[in-house]
């Protein structure tokens, strides 16, 4: 469910980045902007990394096996941290090169009025299609955030679908490079100062590097096992807490395995009458609730105390895969 969402603002940014590379390129070569190569270069790279989130999120739907008992969600931060990665080497560290390699030979290159019209024409198409696929990563957080209740931005904030973040923050920084492309390139032509093309390859730079590092930092967390959202813990500890038979919960612990996967692991106290048919339908019961009421839970193992204190010995272990 959680990949076939995602896939479809990927396929729709890889098509455009594609189509979008190849004009920038040619155009670049064509005027000499060193803005305008920065811009190819960047489009190549977000090409690139819409290949990288559809990987992710193949390998992300593929089935629990030995090897990795809680499936394989994380595939999908795994791939969108080389994407983040990729954007910062190919993207960011290409455009600094450029940027600075035309402040230092300084050198302003004629451009007949067939070639600027060419370069606008790109940058204007160019911003239209990275316009219609930044909306289609826009609707498609939108659905998710009022999925969860979530305003948008907090949604692009706390959400751990970094597939479509990856998509939405690429794309954003797309069209403000288009701008600055075009800004720098137009600058340098009216004052026949080459600085300004290069100020504008600097700062294309500037602005994937800072959207290569938010990206990475973002996915780190999640690769390194960062528990479920707040809203998701507290709604799993009041929902326990409703059964009668749960006295306390002595510890909770979450994992979000994937997009729309969490793993969680609790220590429950419950009342020291039960038996062992009690104790094993409490289960059920909590995990019916859960599967209703918390979706994207997708594993529970549950151990039941008669008391705080209880020793490992008498404690009971519950596995339950929703």
């Amino acid at each position: 469910m959680a990949a076939a969402e995602g896939r479809g603002p990927v396929l729709v940014a890889l098509g455009a980045n594609s189509a979008i590379a190849v004009g920038k390129l040619a155009a670049g070569l064509l005027t000499g902007s060193g803005a305008m190569l920065a811009e190819a270069v960047h489009s190549l790279a977000d090409a690139v990394n819409q290949v990288f989130l559809l990987v992710g999120l193949n390998l992300s739907d593929t089935h629990a096996d030995d090897e990795h008992p809680h499936g394989y969600g994380k595939e999908a931060f795994f791939w969108s941290f080389l994407a983040a990665v990729f954007i910062f080497v190919a993207g960011a560290t290409f455009s600094i090169f450029e940027g600075t390699r035309t402040l230092v030979e300084s050198e302003f290159h004629e451009r007949s009025t067939t070639e600027l019209a060419v370069a606008f024409v790109v940058l204007g198409l160019a911003f239209v299609f990275e316009a219609i696929t930044l909306m289609v990563a826009v609707r498609a957080l939108r659905r998710g955030a009022r999925r969860r209740g979530w305003t948008f931005w907090q949604f692009v904030r706390e959400s751990p679908d970094m597939t479509t973040k990856t998509v939405f923050w690429e794309d954003s920084a797309a069209t403000t490079g288009l701008l600055l492309a075009a800004g720098g390139l137009a600058l340098a032509e009216s004052t026949r100062n080459v600085v300004w093309d290069g100020v504008a390859s600097l700062s294309i730079g500037v602005l994937l590097a800072g959207v290569a590092l938010m990206l990475g930092m973002q996915t780190r967390r999640f690769l390194l096992g960062a528990a479920a959202h707040p809203e998701v813990r507290e709604a799993l500890r009041e929902l326990v807490l409703e059964f009668d038979e749960v006295e306390n919960i002595i510890r909770l612990l979450t994992m979000q395995l994937g997009t729309r996967s969490v793993l969680v692991t609790g220590d429950l106290q419950v009342v020291p009458d039960l038996t062992t048919d009690q104790i094993e339908d409490l289960i059920l019961r909590i995990d019916e609730e859960i599967r209703s009421h918390i979706p994207e839970v997708s594993e529970t193992f549950w151990e039941l105390r008669r008391h705080p204190l209880d020793s490992a010995v008498g404690r009971r272990l519950f596995e339950a895969h929703l």
